[in-house]
């Protein structure tokens, strides 16, 4: 087995391989090379017909444009003769300069044949008449003598005779063309005739020589092929090819028949990688769906930190109105708790609809007003067709109450409240705006700072996940500082923007925007029907 290796190497050594590879190229590139040069030579004949027949087309639309701006040029200059009124003398002249440029370029016509030049020099001698006629006839015209008539019958004749001249250019030319196509023709029906011949038999050829050179390639192939069919039902044996084609067919041969012998230790070490893999397939399906668990529970521990905060507040505020009032409004306080916490305690899952969230919403303002008299005012503008659509369950009330607290309770006269939502393509948007003493530039930059935070979450490891500690539960204090906006704990922006980052998975927008002693505007984009589990 080493001797003829050996000998083939030193063959291989003394006579360079082809390879397959090269050998199709070879015989791929011998006939291409055929097929491109007669392509050459048509191209380079039909290039040379087509500009042939392109001069002869350009000369007729010549002398024919030149026709068509002098009958246009004699029609301007009768009507101001008649009408002085109707025309502008300045476009006459110009016209006479025109066409003089315009015979120019008939100029070369003289060398195209003995009758067209002969047309071409009558052409000018009698635009050298003309001309002249018609600038004296506009001459008197303008003047105002009467003999400019005269004048310009004289230059009528010569302008139909200049067009008798015309007319028996554009036949010469004519002619001349329908023979030189003629001729074009011809030419072009023998070449074609030619290259079809060549072609055929070019073609014919080559089919010859490829069945020769893929038969030489693939008679080794088919029997390496045949082994390797035995090999894949299990004889373990086979792989055996003698190949002595001096290319990559040989090699493949020898390489297939040294694998053959390897095969039946490689199936031992791929079934237990292959084990292996399933076991770390299993590991891996393990941790993705304890994230996806971890981060359900994460949402509904954060949903369910709205309620205890808000059942405190309103608890807080009833006791302080009946302190104050002497428990003579403690009925409607009381009514209108007790319609905010049937909104707050009922389990409904992530979302409900928008009309639900505008009532909770409202009956917090109204529960407020209670405390605040006329110093609380909104406005709600909500379409009625927006109303169905499922929203993130306590969007609205947390932004609200937000609005309440943090922007019109420390103003002395109050405010309103304006809450609005509309439709753009397939997403909502709401807007929650108060005018109230506003954030200053400091805390509103911190502020976003945790919003942008808070929508990262959907984009972060389960094991990086914020899980919420006893003691980042809301401050029960009615004085808490404005730190608790921005926590991210209880009702705070950065709580809902981290729901809307869970629901979403990054595909909304949560915006805020405050000047000092200005308001407050908050604007939330998310996308209709689009919530992820």
């Amino acid at each position: 087995m080493q001797k003829p290796h050996a000998e083939s190497l030193k063959s291989s050594k003394r006579f360079p391989r082809l390879g397959i590879r090269g050998k199709i190229l070879a015989c791929f590139s011998i006939v291409l090379a055929f097929f491109l040069g007669l392509a050459v030579v048509m191209q380079n004949e039909s290039i040379q017909l087509s500009r042939e027949y392109g001069v002869n087309l350009s000369s007729y639309h010549l002398v024919h444009r030149f026709r068509l701006n002098l009958a246009n040029f004699h029609g301007l200059t009768d009507r101001y003769l008649r009408e002085p009124l109707s025309a502008n003398p300045e476009l006459i002249y110009n016209g006479i300069a025109s066409l003089n440029a315009q015979y120019a370029e008939l100029l070369p016509l003289e060398d195209y044949s003995i009758h067209a030049g002969f047309e071409v020099r009558a052409t000018g001698y009698g635009l050298d008449v003309y001309l002249p006629l018609v600038s004296r006839a506009v001459g008197l015209r303008a003047g105002g003598s009467p003999d400019y008539y005269q004048a310009f019958v004289k230059a009528t004749r010569i302008q139909g005779y200049i067009d008798v001249y015309l007319n028996r250019l554009l036949s010469e030319l004519m002619q001349s063309g329908e023979e030189t196509y003629a001729k074009l023709s011809r030419r072009s029906e023998i070449l074609n005739k030619t290259i079809l011949l060549s072609m055929i038999i070019a073609s014919i050829l080559a089919v010859i020589v490829i069945v020769l050179v893929t038969e030489a390639i693939t008679a080794p192939l088919r029997k390496l092929a045949k082994e390797a069919e035995k090999l894949a039902s299990g004889d373990l044996e086979a792989g055996i090819v003698e190949a002595h084609t001096n290319d990559e067919v040989e090699t493949l041969a020898r390489s297939f028949a040294s694998m053959a012998s390897n095969i039946r230790a490689m199936v031992e070490g791929l079934k237990e990688k292959a084990e292996l893999e399933r076991l770390l397939h299993e590991e891996e399906l393990a941790l993705v769906s304890m994230g996806k668990a971890l981060r359900e529970a994460q949402f509904m521990n954060l949903q369910e930190q709205m309620k205890p905060h808000f059942l405190f507040n309103a608890l807080n505020t009833i006791a302080r109105s009946a302190l104050l009032e002497r428990a003579e409004r403690t009925e409607s306080l009381a009514l209108g708790l007790a319609r905010l916490l049937r909104a707050t305690i009922k389990d409904s899952g992530a979302l409900s609809s928008l009309e639900e969230e505008i009532t909770l919403a409202q009956a917090y303002i109204e529960f407020q007003h209670a405390r605040f008299g006329d110093r609380l005012k909104w406005k709600i503008d909500v379409p009625s067709a927006l109303q169905s659509l499922k929203v993130p369950r306590l969007m609205i009330q947390p932004l609200v109450e937000n609005a309440v607290r943090h922007g019109l309770e420390p103003k002395v006269e109050g405010g309103t409240v304006y809450i609005k939502a509309r439709r753009r393509n397939t997403s909502l948007i709401l807007w929650v705006l108060d005018d109230g003493v506003g954030i200053s530039k400091e805390k509103l930059e911190e502020i976003r700072e945790h919003i942008v935070f808070s929508l990262e979450l959907k984009n972060r490891k389960p094991e990086e996940l914020p899980v919420p500690t006893d003691a980042e539960l809301p401050n029960s204090d009615p004085g808490e500082s404005e730190n608790e906006l921005l926590n991210g704990t209880g009702i705070g922006l950065a709580n809902l923007a981290t729901r809307l980052a869970i629901l979403y998975s990054g595909q909304c927008r949560f915006d805020i925007q405050a000047d000092s002693d200005k308001g407050t505007l908050v604007r939330i984009m998310i996308p209709l029907g689009a919530t992820t589990s």
